[in-house]
């Protein structure tokens, strides 16, 4: 038996993890490659911790998981900035709005540790805020969720916790759609107000103006003394008349102004509130009017907060003391363990995190470019087979959760186009497609075909597998039996016409009258009509159905931001744009799926598949980025944001250029360039030719030192490495690896800075002499063998594969460890800044690396694969390569601040040209009123 030091350090390696991975990610070490747990375990685990070979068992791991697992932890909060309100504290008493806020809560089933996170999350940036900001000025922070993620249930939490603390003045800034800003207005009243019975007397103001004669928008009946009970909350929609009305009603009676304890909510804060004109020289109207109520002088005290999922524009933007800068505060808010993101759905490439929630589909390039020539040319094209797919199955989710007596709307989202036209279009397609298979046996049965394969392919073992801390996994509603299924289909094939499929008819009354067949909805500015409802409006509880309502919504920007799709089980996307904040606000897919875990399936082309995995990246580095600074004491005065726009992704731009006008511009470089190949074509002749030119640049070489698995050699020319690169063939699908040649022209007007570089050739067990009898790669009398490598099934193709990520962490390292013993704690180092700070340490931080992986052609079948490697994952296979293939991975040093270390945009910005972003924001303001 392993002693009790050993034993701690092991438990310090799972925590370590666990703050990258999920816990049966952890369990079953599958971030890592080896055929089995135990080889992992020997491979990555062991040498950490000093443990012998096999000493550090598997069942040992699995019970020291576990015990880790179940063990309660508080819940840990990112701030980046200072408390200034030291005397906050969290209500205890039970008719405290806070308390009546966190019992309804707890009614509507939401888990310990979600509540716990709103409670934490509200508590810290109370801490910040002060009721008294007339010598200091106003106080201004920045709260970062996730898209989807609950940030109304934070704001509603945040705002409880500061009405039993003092503050009694409330401003919610809700988007540009007024429909929206009602339903959070009821929302936040209703979650403020609770039973009515609370030790505060909650007041909604709606839409003041000095015009009205209302009795409530007199401001000086308003009870804002020391002792009083009343809170009075307003929100107001981001339009320039609404926000002037509200600004001069604020400061009307300057008495009343004087005691207002003010904290403003700026909810999706990216939208609307930013600057886009020339910040040196003049501002938007909105924006100008809410800094100039931010800074006014005549309040008590002034709070303002913004609330956004892409803040990538909050803080590229203005940075100057009369600008809305986060400068006190970042705090970033943690999503649920129930929450669908983009790194379950996307994954990760450092460090390599598969998709856990497999429930992507991909339309193929020839579909993709058929609905495109059809919106391009208006003209209309018969409906896809991906297109087919995704309508199938919202019409077998549909039957199945009726038969499981689902009584919620059950939603599908079209999103192809930006353009209006467009949406009629696409519209009459997926029209024309429903009455064609209305009463179709056939139909019938190719809905069976993909049921039973959907059904399969993602199951509730892989569920929980994704999300094994999901909080109600006995509540998870599985696949019924293809019987009832069926069924519910030929109750719904058979309806009359006008129930089958229909816009939301209008009834007697003018109100909206729903039926259980297919409401058809075009969400757009034009979607008007007579008789019928053509845009989305879910029924509330009277308006039901006897049966779940169907809705198929096509539409464009409308649906992108601020609105939940209800019951969003299929999703169609086709869009073009290259704009980081645009692409996850249209993710509508993203968040919580209570009683239908298993139903939501996406269908998107690869380069768009390709594009968010690259956000969840850019979303986990600012991420990390925000976290090292909080940890180091920093405030946002100290934090100069990066936002990753390097060379190593060419797909995304981060957002519009007049939305990051404080990004600093230097001439665009590859510091800090850190890539590997992930993509390959199983062409022969180019995988024989890398194969040779990298033995023969190897055994140019001169001798190399070597430890196990690794050859490494110090101080190689720039020239030779140059030589190299330029002979060896990218696959052009790799994007990251495309820019070689841009980085050879890079190198060359560097060659005094980067004069010699490491090169690393890694490959598995240890390295052997080389002999004629038994073959193999003869690298300087030497023969080391290949690593293995599998492909990701979801991303590759017969011609291309895709392995997900190439490197293993500790080879970034080895060629320092082949010449002296590095810290445990070092060993431990995970992503890229771990490593590049680690190199740094080690005198290795300005010394580029070239490693070079010589990968097993992987011949087996599926079959045998999956037989081998029971504990693989379904999205896993045996590459089955015609040869072996050559894999790099380069390392360009970068001055370490800290985080993370590729080229930012405060370092620089890589031009990206796309006009259907800027289209975008004018139909935004078509659709909106948005002035």
């Amino acid at each position: 038996m392993a002693d009790n030091k050993k034993i701690e350090n092991v438990k310090k390696t799972i925590e370590n993890l666990q703050s990258s991975y999920a816990w049966e990610a952890v369990k079953e070490l599958s971030m890592y490659h080896g055929s089995n747990l135990q080889e992992k375990l020997n491979t990555y685990i062991a040498p950490l911790n000093r443990f012998d070979h096999n000493e550090l068992t598997s069942s040992l791991w699995k019970d020291l998981v576990e015990e880790l697992h179940f063990i309660e932890k508080d819940v840990y909060v990112t701030k980046l900035g200072k408390n200034v309100n030291s005397t906050a504290k969290i209500p205890t008493l039970k008719n405290s709005s806070w308390k009546m806020y966190e019992n309804k809560l707890i009614s509507q089933n939401w888990s310990k540790s979600s509540i716990n996170n709103i409670k934490d999350s509200s508590f810290q940036i109370l801490q910040s805020l002060s009721m008294d900001t007339r010598e200091d000025g106003p106080t201004k922070g920045l709260v970062i969720g996730n898209v989807q993620s609950g940030k109304t249930a934070n704001m509603a939490g945040l705002m409880a916790m500061a009405a039993d603390n003092g503050f009694n003045f409330f401003i919610v800034l809700s988007g540009v759609i007024e429909s929206l800003r009602k339903q959070t207005a009821n929302r936040l009243y209703s979650d403020m107000n609770v039973s009515g019975n609370g030790n505060l007397h909650w007041h909604q103001i709606d839409n003041p103006s000095l015009r009205s004669s209302l009795p409530a928008h007199d401001v000086s009946t308003l009870n804002l003394s020391v002792n009083s009970k009343d809170k009075y909350f307003m929100v107001s929609l981001k339009n320039k008349t609404r926000l002037k009305n509200l600004f001069n009603w604020l400061k009307s009676d300057k008495n009343k102004a004087s005691q207002m304890k003010v904290l403003i909510i700026d909810d999706e804060a990216d939208q609307a509130s930013i600057n886009t004109k020339n910040i040196e020289e003049d501002e938007t109207a909105i924006n100008g009017l809410i800094k100039e109520m931010v800074h006014h002088k005549d309040f008590l005290g002034m709070n303002y907060i913004a609330y956004t999922a892409t803040p990538y524009a909050n803080v590229l933007n203005e940075v100057g003391e009369e600008s809305l800068y986060p400068k006190d505060f970042v705090t970033l808010l943690e999503p649920s363990e129930d929450y669908f993101g983009a790194i379950q759905i996307f994954g990760i490439e450092d460090p390599e995190t598969v998709p856990s929630v497999d429930i992507v589909r991909y339309i193929e390039n020839n579909e993709r470019d058929t609905i495109r020539y059809a919106q391009k040319e208006e003209s209309y094209v018969e409906c896809t087979e991906s297109l087919k797919e995704s309508v199938q199955w919202l019409i077998l989710s549909v039957a199945a959760l009726r038969a499981k007596n689902y009584n919620k709307p059950v939603s599908m989202l079209v999103h192809t186009s930006f353009k209006i036209n467009h949406h009629a279009l696409i519209s009459k397609i997926i029209e024309d497609y429903l009455r064609s298979i209305k009463g179709s046996e056939e139909a019938l049965k190719q809905m069976r075909g993909l049921y039973i394969s959907e059904s399969k392919r993602f199951d509730k073992k892989d569920l929980f597998n994704a999300l094994s801390d999901y909080s109600s996994k006995d509540k998870v509603t599985d696949y019924p039996e293809w019987e009832e299924i069926e069924s519910e289909l030929r109750y719904l094939m058979d309806l009359q016409d006008s129930e089958y499929l229909s816009h939301i008819p209008i009834g007697d009354e003018g109100a909206p009258k729903y039926h259980t067949g297919i409401h058809l909805v075009i969400d757009n500015s034009r979607s008007k009509s007579e008789d019928q409802i053509m845009r989305l409006v879910y029924p509330n509880k009277n308006q039901m159905p006897e049966k779940a309502p169907a809705f198929i919504v096509v539409g464009g920007n409308t649906l992108s931001r601020g609105l939940t799709l209800e019951g969003l089980v299929s999703t169609y996307f086709l869009r073009t744009t290259n704009q980081a904040d645009t692409l996850m606000q249209m993710a509508r897919w993203f968040g919580y799926r209570k009683s239908y875990e298993l139903f939501p399936r996406i269908w998107m082309d690869r380069l768009a598949y390709e594009r968010y995995t690259f956000l969840a990246q850019m979303n986990e580095e600012l991420k990390n980025e925000i976290i090292w600074y909080a940890n180091n004491g920093m405030t946002p005065a100290d934090f100069a944001p990066r936002v990753k726009n390097s060379p190593n992704y060419q797909l995304i731009r981060i957002t519009s250029n007049n939305k990051m006008q404080s990004a600093k511009g230097i001439e665009f470089d590859f510091a800090g360039y850190n890539t590997q190949t992930i993509y390959f074509e199983k062409d022969r002749s180019i995988l024989s030719h890398n194969k040779n030119v990298t033995r023969d640049f190897l055994n140019q070489l001169d001798k190399p030192l070597k430890n196990r698995s690794k050859m490494v050699w110090h101080k190689v020319s720039n020239k030779e490495v140059q030589s190299f690169l330029e002979k060896y063939k990218v696959c052009s699908l790799d994007k990251k690896m495309s820019k070689l040649p841009e980085l050879l022209g890079w190198l060359e007007k560097n060659t005094e800075t980067l004069t010699k570089w490491n090169v690393i050739l890694s490959s598995s067990g240890e390295i052997e002499r080389y002999s004629s009898e038994t073959g193999g790669w003869d690298i300087h009398g030497y023969n080391p063998k290949p690593v293995t490598r599998t492909k990701l099934t979801n991303r590759s193709t017969e011609e291309i594969v895709s392995i997900g990520a190439l490197r293993s962490p500790r080879d970034l390292t080895a060629d320092i460890e082949i010449t002296r013993e590095i810290e445990e704690e070092d060993k431990k180092a995970q992503g890229t800044a771990g490593i590049l700070s680690i190199r740094e340490k080690y005198g290795m931080g300005d010394v580029p690396q070239l490693i070079i992986y010589r990968v097993d052609k992987g011949e087996l079948s599926v079959e045998e694969y999956r037989e081998k490697h029971k504990e693989s994952h379904q999205q896993r296979a045996p590459l089955n390569f015609p040869e072996e293939i050559i894999g790099l991975n380069i390392l360009i040093p970068g001055k370490s601040r800290g985080g993370n270390l590729a080229t930012y945009l405060s370092a620089s910005i890589n031009e990206i040209t796309n006009d259907e972003d800027y289209i975008d924001e004018q139909e935004y303001k078509e659709d909106t009123g948005w002035n």
